[in-house]
């Protein structure tokens, strides 16, 4: 009889621990449904800003993927994203364009926003800025604005910054000033062009032979003698293979 009535206490007190596990769950968590920015490094951390340069591309258009994160229950049907573009210094339809509407598609976690950047002449002078940002709409709240990362740095997850150019911060890795001289801008493009190499080549230690680098040294010296000969007969001649002051450029 006695084991019975341990029984019998028993069931309320189950009824009572699983009751105090459901008031538990966050309820309300299930129904945020949030969106902010998740554009990760390589090495995971998350960025609110990324630089790009056309310097080592052949081609005079680049895309950039800005990703948008749901925080929230996927949705059976695509769902708007309020986001806005603006910029300081560039012109969109000349230094940039946005192709489609920021849209969640249905039953995803996450999409990339595509930015199509230009190449310009501008660019060659100037780094010019894009700033995307995130804001809350019928379907979407933000959730948090910025995150912590593990070393302790904060990044906006509503604000995310793009940088772009058409120029150097360094020398190639690649370039070797002892068959082609001291490096320059001019000259990288000039024997792009001639040579039809492609620009990424010179960004790779080795990607280039020593025997290809002397090659390159001979037909730019000729090249470039060729354009004085010209300039000299006043026939067209290539203004690149001159500098500023109007003098040849050096390939030894």
């Amino acid at each position: 009889m006695i084991m019975k009535k341990h029984a019998i206490l028993a069931i309320p007190v189950l009824m009572l621990l699983a009751s105090a596990c459901q008031e538990s769950l966050p309820r309300h968590f299930e129904r945020i449904e949030g969106v902010y920015f998740n554009n990760q490094q390589n090495n995971g951390m998350i960025a609110d800003t990324a630089s790009y340069t056309f310097i080592y591309e052949d081609r005079d258009v680049l895309e950039v993927p800005v990703r948008i994160q749901l925080l929230g229950r996927t949705s059976p049907s695509p769902r708007p994203v309020n986001l806005n573009i603006s910029s300081p210094d560039a012109t969109e339809g000349i230094d940039y364009t946005v192709s489609e509407e920021a849209v969640l598609p249905a039953e995803a976690t996450y999409f990339d926003f595509p930015v199509t950047l230009y190449r310009t002449e501008a660019l060659k002078t100037q780094t010019k800025r894009l700033i995307v940002e995130l804001a809350a709409n019928d379907d979407f709240c933000i959730p948090f604005t910025e995150q912590v990362q593990s070393g302790g740095d904060t990044v906006s997850t509503v604000r995310y910054t793009i940088y772009f150019s058409d120029q150097f911060t360094a020398p190639p890795a690649g370039w070797r000033s002892l068959f082609v001289g001291e490096f320059s801008q001019q000259k990288f493009e000039l024997i792009c062009d001639v040579m039809q190499i492609a620009r990424a080549d010179f960004n790779e230690e080795g990607k280039i032979s020593s025997a290809k680098w002397m090659y390159i040294q001979s037909k730019m010296v000729t090249y470039v003698d060729d354009q004085v000969r010209l300039r000299e007969a006043g026939q067209p001649y290539d203004e690149r293979a001159f500098d500023s002051a109007g003098n040849p450029l050096s390939f030894a």
